[in-house]
């Protein structure tokens, strides 16, 4: 129900769209360790140092911006277990940070 409220809140059919399936990519490649509720408490998280960060957190955001989050999905991130995910085109790359944003600490 909660994915679906800040869905709504995003206003455009677009965005609404891309969110939507966004949470599917996301819930699919990157769940196991950043937690299917978007707070780093995967199952496969929980052994990893550092732990995967939470998406929830205002912190997370502070310094961050949607190029940044692409380029750590895209590209992995060195001195952590995040992978790369290259193999994603961009587009769905692109529509798991528009759900990450739309669900982020306002």
């Amino acid at each position: 129900m909660r994915t679906v409220l800040v869905l709504i809140a995003l206003g455009s059919s677009t965005a609404f769209a891309d969110a939507t399936k966004g949470a599917a990519l996301y819930q699919a490649n990157c769940s196991a360790c950043h937690g299917a509720e978007l707070d780093g408490n995967g199952p496969a998280g929980a052994a990893l140092q550092p732990k995967p960060p939470s998406f929830k957190d205002a912190a997370f955001w502070k310094d961050r911006d949607e190029s940044a989050v692409k380029a750590a999905i895209k590209n992995g991130k060195p001195g952590t277990a995040m992978m790369a995910f290259a193999h994603l085109p961009d587009a769905d790359i692109s529509a798991i940070v528009t759900y990450l944003v739309a669900s982020k600490p306002q």
